[in-house]
């Protein structure tokens, strides 16, 4: 009994040494909630997605499209990684821009604000 002290003193000295030598864990993915974006978007339903084309027509018609709900659920994730207002709205008009040429900050706030209100993104 008397040498069990000595080598659990090694024992943890060796598993201590080997932790602290340890690589680093890799820096987060943009996926993940680390990087400000969630690891999984949240995805509307059907009736969400027919209200989300709607409200989108309602504030530019060349708005809705095939990619339209995956760019809203891009701009939910960034909502919900809690971006700046100007982070929100430079993304907005980057996700639509190939829909509206030049899509106006007012439009892009308004793409925000129908995203938020519409009930899918939390």
């Amino acid at each position: 009994m008397k040498n069990t002290t000595p080598i659990a003193l090694a024992l943890l000295s060796v598993l201590l040494t080997a932790a602290c030598s340890a690589s680093p864990s890799p820096e987060p993915s943009a996926g993940t909630a680390a990087a400000g974006l969630p690891a999984s978007l949240p995805k509307p339903d059907p009736a969400q997605q027919e209200a989300l084309l709607a409200a989108l027509a309602k504030i530019n018609p060349r708005l809705p499209d095939d990619q339209a709900i995956d760019k809203a659920r891009r701009l939910c994730g960034r909502l919900l990684g809690q971006s700046t207002a100007d982070q929100l709205i430079a993304a907005a008009k980057t996700e639509f821009s190939g829909d509206v040429p030049a899509l106006p900050d007012d439009d892009a706030q308004r793409i925000i604000s129908a995203i938020g209100a519409n009930g899918f993104c939390r």
